[in-house]
């Protein structure tokens, strides 16, 4: 299967755990700074964007249906996110996402074929 790249699948999986742990303090955010619910909301939507723009790419570069099995990796992989959970709370994932999701999104995108 050379339409998938391992080290991108990798990054994407990587990536989209960390967006989903940003959306998800961004719905149960309870703090008093503004400043900070802002940054996290741009971060979060962002995050997304750049995971449909990810997608969409991969696709069109490499193969149309590789997206589809990318993601449905990358579900399965944030089965096991739920471990990660136990031992890092959520809040300290999500702050971990704003230096993680970009980082990521290099990778994933350094490494399509």
């Amino acid at each position: 299967m050379i339409a998938l790249s391992w080290p991108s699948i990798a990054a994407y999986c990587a990536f989209s755990i960390f967006v989903f742990y940003q959306q998800l303090h961004v719905k149960n955010f309870r703090g008093e700074s503004q400043k900070f619910a802002l940054a996290l909301n741009i971060s979060a939507f962002v995050g997304m964007l750049t995971g449909i723009v990810y997608l969409i790419y991969y696709g069109w570069v490499v193969v149309w249906w590789a997206p589809f099995v990318i993601f449905f990796i990358s579900l399965a992989v944030s089965f096991f996110a739920f471990s990660i959970e136990r031992v890092i709370s959520t809040q300290n994932i999500s702050l971990l996402g704003f230096v993680g999701w970009p980082l990521c999104a290099y990778l994933m995108f350094y490494f399509v074929p």
